[in-house]
């Protein structure tokens, strides 16, 4: 009978482990892939952190601190100049990425580079604003998960000055709505 439990309990955890696996979404996938390799840079900022910084702006009002909404920050960029002649993450991504489930808010084109700017959104609420960055010149790859709207994001581009949001600076409220 003891061996008996051992077999379920190891047919149990292969089958969660098949099924956690099963659930990591090509975003995911992109920053595991790449997180550690040479010439890749991988930067993750947790709501942790966010939630200190908001606890600095306790003055300001609560309904306009951004960090209070924001959930992640995870950057991935390719450092190597080489390495982005044989690389383009929106073609990567878009072979596994169901793009139905954003709506795209903006293209850049430069050159061989595009740069799409996606959000998944709840409502009038953006849970997720993912910017793709593929081409021979530059890969990113900038996934930004919280509860924002428009104002928020156009605030956090402007403060944080995160590279490939530049272009965000412009977008507010009334673009979102007018999009729908």
């Amino acid at each position: 009978m003891n061996d008996m439990k051992k077999l379920f309990l190891f047919a149990a955890s292969f089958f969660l482990v098949l099924t956690i696996h099963a659930q990591t979404n090509p975003v995911d996938e992109m920053f595991n892939k790449y997180s550690e390799k040479e010439g890749f840079t991988t930067v993750y900022i947790s709501s942790k952190l966010f939630n200190l910084f908001a606890e600095k702006e306790k003055e300001s009002d609560d309904e306009h601190n951004i960090m209070r909404k924001l959930k992640s920050i995870r950057i991935l960029t390719v450092e190597d100049s080489k390495l982005n002649v044989n690389l383009n993450f929106y073609n990567e991504l878009s072979k596994k990425l169901n793009f139905s489930d954003y709506e795209e808010m903006m293209v850049v084109k430069e050159g061989g580079d595009v740069t799409k700017f996606l959000i998944r959104q709840d409502g009038d609420l953006i849970s997720e604003l993912l910017v793709i960055v593929g081409g021979p010149v530059e890969n990113t790859l900038i996934s930004i998960k919280g509860d924002l709207d428009m104002k928020s994001i156009s605030e956090l581009s402007k403060n944080i000055e995160l590279e490939g949001l530049e272009n965000l600076e412009d977008l507010d409220g009334e673009k979102l709505k007018n999009k729908k």
